[in-house]
């Protein structure tokens, strides 16, 4: 009972502080005239409950969510247990996400996270033996998992290729990848590994040009970046909502071009996904598939969490989905620009290209060991992460909105002190 009343004086103090009632969204759509941009972005820090004790330079695993977000999914938890409503939220929640990624709603299924999305894609596409797939040598567990599952059991070929330094020379790698056997380019738009911003949207068209399935994991371009999949031109994308969206974790979604809704095959069957089924005729039917994203998702979901995610699109929307790609991209920026000028021996990882520099900074040290850095700047109350995915033994540091140049400042700080051999 303690902690609850602590969490909604904490809610109602942080919506006093902006003149906002506390059930309504808690941050400004715009800065006052009068005030500066870094008392500005204080107030946004004031909307997360996430602890001032740390600083939290992670996003890219998880980001946490303001209050607008962890109090309607409370307060729609609440409502379901004590009216025993049945379900709900649905069609808003893929209103929303449709809105936000430049779809239609029709092209949205919801799913529980970015891998589950990666493997109704990678087994529902009509692959043979021999058939060949481009992956990354940066890839998450989660999309490299699903292809690799699929190559083992069914003989389809994976190659593995490595990016460039430049936006121009990740894609002539991508061509010059391809051969006549070359059926799915499935790469992510930013990798987990050093947050490289990959030219996605001209390796969907070369693929579309010869031919070739384009699927895109997007666990983390959805709130960081300005994200329109129409635009991109992608067949099939995957994303969750619980990275830089700061949306309910367990939730993600999965598009799927509607034009190219029967190229992947549903595998799973429940409520929703068909268009009828009878037990009773000779033989048993299922009648079809519905016309509609929902054809990948079924039975009983959590409707608190959809009712999360309307919220957490509602709190982008209302800061501006540009002024918050401006702001991490600026933070990261100055993050990488300090690195390079402070700490010796560095081997900058993430490209200094503006283009394909997002928010996540992925480096190493010479000589040192980087797992090595992450338990220095935790004892530091300073949360980031190491990256041991392919041998690629670097430092990942994530920026978001509730991040400061004050934080960064204290992260190059502690990181100079360790490369000069301070404990």
């Amino acid at each position: 009972m303690h902690n609850r009343r602590d969490f909604l004086r904490n809610s109602i103090l942080a919506a006093g502080a902006l003149g906002l009632r506390s059930e309504a969204l808690i941050v400004p759509p715009l800065p006052a005239q009068d005030m500066d941009e870094e008392k500005y972005w204080k107030l946004i820090r004031e909307q997360f409950p996430l602890s001032h004790q740390r600083i939290f330079l992670n996003n890219g695993t998880i980001g946490p969510s303001p209050y607008p977000v962890v109090s309607s999914v409370y307060k729609d938890m609440m409502e379901v247990d004590t009216e025993a409503r049945y379900a709900g939220m649905e069609d808003e929640a893929r209103q929303a996400l449709a809105g936000f990624l430049g779809t239609d709603k029709s092209e949205i299924a919801l799913t529980r996270n970015c891998t589950e999305g990666i493997n109704i894609c990678c087994w529902g596409l009509p692959l043979r033996e021999g058939d060949e797939v481009i992956l990354s040598r940066h890839e998450h567990v989660g999309n490299a998992g699903p292809w690799l599952n699929r190559a083992k059991l069914t003989g389809i070929k994976i190659k593995a290729i490595p990016f460039g330094q430049t936006a121009e020379q990740t894609l002539d790698i991508v061509k010059k990848t391809v051969t006549g056997k070359t059926k799915v380019i499935a790469l992510p738009q930013i990798p987990c590994t050093i947050g490289q911003i990959l030219p996605t949207r001209e390796i969907c068209a070369f693929a579309k040009e010869h031919g070739i399935f384009s699927f895109v994991d997007g666990a983390h371009p959805p709130g960081m970046l300005e994200t329109d999949l129409h635009q991109l031109g992608c067949d099939m994308y995957s994303g969750c909502c619980h990275k830089w969206m700061l949306g309910p974790k367990g939730t993600g979604f999965l598009y799927v071009a509607k034009d190219f809704r029967d190229t992947v095959q549903a595998f799973y069957g429940g409520g929703g996904v068909d268009t009828g089924w009878d037990l009773l005729s000779d033989p048993p039917l299922l009648k079809g598939y519905v016309d509609d994203g929902h054809r990948y998702y079924y039975g009983t979901q959590n409707a608190s969490l959809f009712q999360g995610i309307v919220k957490a699109v509602e709190f982008h929307e209302a800061i501006g989905k540009g002024k918050i790609e401006k702001r991490v991209r600026k933070l990261a920026a100055y993050l990488q620009e300090n690195l390079l000028k402070i700490i010796p021996g560095i081997e900058m990882l993430t490209p200094v290209e503006a283009i394909s520099r997002g928010a996540q900074i992925g480096f190493r040290i010479k000589g040192k060991e980087m797992a090595d850095l992450q338990t220095h700047v935790r004892k530091r109350g300073i949360i980031v992460r190491y990256v041991p995915e392919n041998n690629i033994n670097c430092l990942r540091v994530s920026t978001h909105i509730y991040n400061s140049f004050k934080e960064i400042d204290t992260f190059l700080q502690a990181t100079e002190e360790f490369a000069k051999g301070g404990a």
